[in-house]
């Protein structure tokens, strides 16, 4: 990345399917990135309708990181992202950047990286 112009490499990793064992979560650290997962499937891949999409948001708690793909215009999924982030919003629900989060997580997914030896 760092060859591409990109000024600050990345931090963060998260596979296409954001799942991962022990091996695979040991081999990201070693790389250096801290994993990015998610606990809230917000809108199946942007299939959900708008009602089905803030019914999920609306299961959201404290802590929770919830995945949603907006990318696709011609999907009733975007609404409801729109509209559950709102009522999120006046629920008093605070949003945080992964940049901001602590050193927590299982299996050590948000940590810092350790060295080998």
């Amino acid at each position: 990345m760092k060859a591409a112009g990109i000024p600050t490499p990345p931090r963060w990793f998260r596979g296409a399917t954001a799942k991962y064992d022990l091996s695979a979560i040991h081999e990201i650290r070693a790389m250096g990135y801290r994993v990015a997962g998610y606990s809230v499937n917000g809108d199946d891949g942007s299939l959900l309708g708008a009602a089905g999409v803030e019914k999920r948001y609306a299961s959201a708690k404290d802590g929770d990181v919830i995945i949603s793909h907006i990318n696709q215009p011609t999907h009733a999924a975007g609404d409801g992202v729109a509209k559950a982030i709102l009522a999120l919003k006046a629920r008093g629900v605070d949003f945080v950047r992964l940049s901001d989060v602590g050193a927590t997580g299982d299996f050590e997914t948000t940590t810092e990286a350790k060295p080998t030896l």
